[in-house]
């Protein structure tokens, strides 16, 4: 059923509209009458309405009014005008600013059934319009956090999203384990916040705003239950550049791994005290990226060689060794995922983890994992998976996207790539990256093409996103990568 409110100042209008005909014969249920404007406008700040039929002329706040009025709201009703003879330049007015159709008084019951059917089609298309903006949104909102747009296409996502182009404060926030994802989805839109996806058991919202203005957020979640029992938040670092919200997301999956990590081994923290917990934790900004990557291909040599930098990093911070536990842990947990350890050699390493006292004992203890780190045997994909797999193989060169092969495969984007996540562990941009900086790396090693020609052999248009990517993946540029391997092969 779609809801309604009447709006005007005569009673026996009012009386008269909610028995004209049987509303609920065409799809529609009367949920609110107000006496004018400024009434229906604080109705409508406790309930949404679907469709609003206002007199054009009334007390204190007219129809034309109330129709600028509501525009503001997070959904914006359908509106139908009712006027006199004597009205015809208000509905005019009213026309101009959307109202999908008018009425005259006294309201005919077959035109009112008429115009509601009409209402009826152009409420559907709205709906349809919606679902195509919210998949939008959500589908450039990962790519956006992926790093993958451009700067128009940015522009345009936030355009969208009705995010001022000036905005310069943005928050990664991860909603994790929630009972109710489309309950948190409402709330965000409530709020105009617009650009988040949902990606397994999680809810990735990119806020838009101040910290005030997040804490507020976070805060009214709990207070609606939204977040409980299970369900936990975690927020990434508050970044002043779009370019740098890889690194807020990557924080506020961390702590979701950290917090997940102690859930399993010990009880926690509850209630308001775990989620206080969770939003003041500060952690140390220590990218797990080059190390993941290292796993993914199983490289005990650049796998240690990340260790290294990153308790070098540490030890130059200065930072507690509780914290840099914490790091040793989530490095243990990354390689979990991709081998296949006993329960006892498991708990072997938790405990070598557990009792090393400084950040030169905790940076021994994981190298010693490292050297025993056997990958386990190829995954076992799903056919759409091994399909996309086999796609990025032989088209890697190509202009290729997920939404191109999810197209292919006739199958939802936003499905397909949170799939790809759950059995590869990666993102669909993340994997088709890496193996095109694989192949990049042979070629580097073996040949003395240009660069410039190498990126564009293996699908990069732009030289200078490959030397980011490369650098990010290898740690080092394309030509000191080939200075290095290409001066091993003259010594060999």
């Amino acid at each position: 059923m779609e809801r309604v409110m009447i709006v005007d100042d005569e009673y026996m209008i009012l009386k008269g509209m909610t028995k004209v005909i049987d509303w609920q014969q065409h799809g529609f249920e009367i949920v609110a009458t107000a006496r004018n404007g400024q009434q229906a406008l604080a109705t409508l700040q406790t309930q949404s309405v679907d469709l609003i039929i206002t007199d054009v002329r009334m007390p204190e706040m007219t129809g034309i009014d109330l129709m600028q009025a509501v525009q503001h709201l997070p959904q914006v009703p359908a509106v139908i005008v009712l006027s006199g003879y004597q009205e015809f330049d208000y509905v005019k007015s009213a026309l101009r600013l959307g109202a999908l159709d008018y009425l005259l008084k006294p309201v005919n019951a077959k035109e009112l059934g008429d115009v509601l059917n009409k209402v009826q089609q152009q409420l559907a298309q709205r709906q349809q319009q919606t679902l195509s903006q919210r998949y939008y949104l959500e589908m450039q909102t990962e790519r956006l956090l992926a790093g993958e747009l451009t700067t128009t296409q940015m522009a345009d996502l936030l355009d969208r999203a009705g995010i001022a182009a000036d905005e310069h404060e943005f928050t990664v926030v991860c909603c994790n384990v929630l009972a109710d994802f489309e309950a948190v989805m409402a709330a965000c839109q409530q709020q105009q916040q617009s650009l988040f996806y949902t990606n397994a058991d999680q809810l990735i919202l990119c806020f838009a705003g101040t910290h005030t203005a997040l804490n507020q957020f976070v805060r009214q979640l709990e207070r609606d239950q939204l977040i409980a029992g299970d369900s936990f938040i975690t927020v990434g670092q508050h970044v002043n550049q779009m370019g740098r919200l890889a690194e807020s997301l990557e924080q506020a999956q961390t702590l979701a791994e950290l917090y997940q990590f102690y859930e399993e081994r010990a009880p926690f923290l509850s209630n308001a005290a775990r989620t206080e917990w969770l939003r003041q934790a500060e952690i140390p900004k220590i990218s797990l990226a080059g190390f993941k990557q290292a796993v993914m291909v199983a490289n005990q040599s650049l796998m240690a060689q990340s260790v290294q930098k990153i308790f070098a990093q540490l030890s130059d911070e200065h930072v507690a060794p509780s914290y840099a536990r914490q790091i040793a842990f989530l490095i243990l947990n990354v390689m979990s995922n991709y081998q296949s350890l006993s329960n006892r050699d498991y708990e072997q390493q938790l405990t070598a983890i557990d009792v090393a006292t400084t950040i030169g004992e905790l940076e021994a203890a994981v190298q010693a994992m490292i050297v025993q780190f056997e990958p386990r045997q190829a995954y076992a994909f799903s056919q759409n998976i091994n399909r996309v797999v086999d796609m990025v193989a032989q088209e890697y060169a190509q202009d290729l996207s997920l939404t191109q092969v999810a197209d292919r495969l006739h199958l939802n984007p936003v499905y397909l790539g949170q799939l790809f996540k759950k059995e590869v562990h990666t993102s669909f941009s993340k994997y088709l990256n890496q193996y095109r900086v694989d192949q990049a790396k042979q070629m580097l090693a073996t040949t003395n093409e240009s660069i410039n020609n190498i990126a564009l052999a293996i699908g990069y248009t732009n030289s200078g996103y490959f030397y980011k990517n490369f650098r990010v993946i290898c740690d080092i540029s394309p030509k000191e990568y080939r200075q290095q391997r290409q001066g091993k092969l003259q010594i060999s």
